[in-house]
């Protein structure tokens, strides 16, 4: 199915990347929507979908200070993403980690393009579940447990509250980085083992934990956040954030949410690198310039890294201060 569906992504965008990034054979190209636009201020970015919400804001904030760019994000699998890539189809990506050597030299071998990356923020894996569910503490090695197959029953949770059950993990999609992440970071790149659950959206993942118990779902901070909390400090309110530790701890106070800050003091154990990788040769393209927009560039006044502080759950990676603050009763 997953051959399958890249070769359908692939041959439906035959036409709309023949050109991608050259300009040799004519000034203008078709964009996803079958529109045509110019080479020179064409922006086309193939993005891990788990960044979807806050990349829909950057992409309409840059838009908005050039006005002669043509933006076209494609939101997809990460393992789609770098498809895409080593096949010159696009050339600019936002994945969750940087190339390896051998894809490096691929395409430089292939089609003679060397890669510029920047590290763009930071990502914390979250765990969603049912608001039924009792059990919000978990430790690193009882998902590593979980995901490898020696605990299958909530039961054997430590922090169970005497809650039971078959524990269901649900990811978003077979290709995503989520998947990768728990493979690499976990299973020391082994199987994933258990019961799982592949959604096809971030939202399909969602809507089943919400109706389903004994489930945790698997997905990046941005796509849990509440909209409505302009301060970052909250999240969706019809599932629960389950609270993490690196190692087992009675202590319930030794178990953090994927806020900004505890992501930025390590306190969160479950995070990750978001990168942007372009190929593009050209110096002054608008789609190099949205590469230093959203990495951390002093030159570009640090604006889409702004942005992903305002607007997501992301620790951008530009220098963030963080303060005490005592509130004293009278």
């Amino acid at each position: 199915m997953r051959l399958i569906r890249f070769c359908f992504i692939i041959f439906g965008c035959a036409v709309i990347f023949l050109s991608c990034g050259d300009g040799k054979k004519s000034p203008y190209r078709k964009d996803s929507k079958g529109n045509t636009v110019p080479v020179e201020d064409y922006v086309c970015v193939a993005i891990d979908e788990t960044f979807q919400p806050i990349f829909e804001v950057l992409v309409k904030d840059f838009r908005d200070r050039n006005a002669k760019a043509f933006t076209d994000p494609l939101f997809m699998p990460e393992d789609d993403a770098v498809k895409m890539l080593l096949a010159d189809s696009v050339r600019s990506i936002v994945i969750t980690r940087s190339l390896k050597t051998e894809e490096k030299d691929y395409l430089f071998a292939k089609h003679n393009l060397k890669t510029k990356e920047g590290i763009v923020a930071f990502d914390a894996i979250t765990l969603i579940a049912n608001l039924e569910n009792k059990d919000t503490l978990i430790s690193v090695d009882e998902i590593k447990k979980i995901v490898e197959g020696k605990i299958t029953d909530w039961s054997r949770l430590k922090h169970n509250n005497g809650q039971s059950g078959e524990i269901e993990i649900v990811f978003d999609n077979n290709g995503s980085s989520t998947v990768r992440y728990m493979q690499d970071s976990l299973c020391a790149g082994g199987k994933l083992k258990g019961k799982l659950r592949a959604a096809k959206t971030h939202e399909e993942l969602i809507n089943y934990v919400k109706h389903k118990k004994n489930t945790i779902g698997v997905l990046g901070v941005d796509w849990v956040g509440n909209p409505n909390d302009s301060t970052r400090l909250s999240f969706l309110s019809d599932i629960r954030i389950m609270k993490v530790a690196a190692e087992y701890s009675s202590d319930p106070d030794d178990y953090y949410l994927p806020y900004q800050f505890y992501i930025s003091t390590g306190s969160y154990p479950l995070t990750r690198c978001l990168y942007i990788i372009t190929t593009d040769p050209r110096v002054r393209s608008l789609e190099k310039h949205f590469f230093y927009y959203i990495t951390d560039n002093p030159n570009h006044n640090n604006m889409g890294q702004m942005m992903i502080l305002k607007f997501s759950q992301l620790l951008p990676y530009m220098a963030v201060q963080s303060h005490n603050v005592v509130i004293k009763r009278y």
